[in-house]
């Protein structure tokens, strides 16, 4: 397969595959990323259950919820950014385009090969993964 599409999300990722321009896509492999399906609070939670301070008020962990959710979002970008790599070194790929949701985007381009860099032919700032096929499509340019 010579283009890839890479559909992704913070937890999920479909890679699609065509052999040519005109040709349909294919679903190749799907991803999922576990620990960015989890609530905010189970990222950051040390075990300990909950105290409350002396004015009767539960303690929180402001800002840390954030932190944690975009700390598993990076690191799913660079898993996905490896296995693009991967499939740029096993096959005869010649373009690869990116459709994300514009943060998701922007830690997949904080991540990837600058082989692959050289490769990409279009990035789609939309979250379409859970789409089908046919409508990724018709995000994409007519002739890939």
């Amino acid at each position: 397969m010579s283009i890839c599409v890479v559909v992704a999300d913070s937890s999920k990722a479909r890679f699609l595959l065509a052999e040519n321009g005109r040709s349909a896509l294919v679903d190749h492999r799907d991803y999922v990323h576990p620990e960015s399906r989890l609530r905010e609070q189970d990222l950051v939670s040390d075990g300990t259950g909950s105290e409350s301070d002396s004015g009767g008020f539960g303690k929180h962990s402001m800002g840390h919820e954030n932190a944690a959710h975009r700390k598993h979002a990076e690191i799913f970008a660079h898993e996905l950014c490896i296995e693009i790599d991967k499939l740029r070194r096993t096959s005869d790929l010649r373009r690869i385009y990116l459709v994300a949701s514009p943060k998701f985007l922007g830690l997949l381009r904080a991540s990837i090969s600058k082989q692959c860099v050289d490769l990409l032919a279009g990035e789609i700032n939309r979250d379409l993964v859970t789409h089908s096929i046919e409508d990724i499509r018709t995000h994409l340019p007519k002739l890939l």
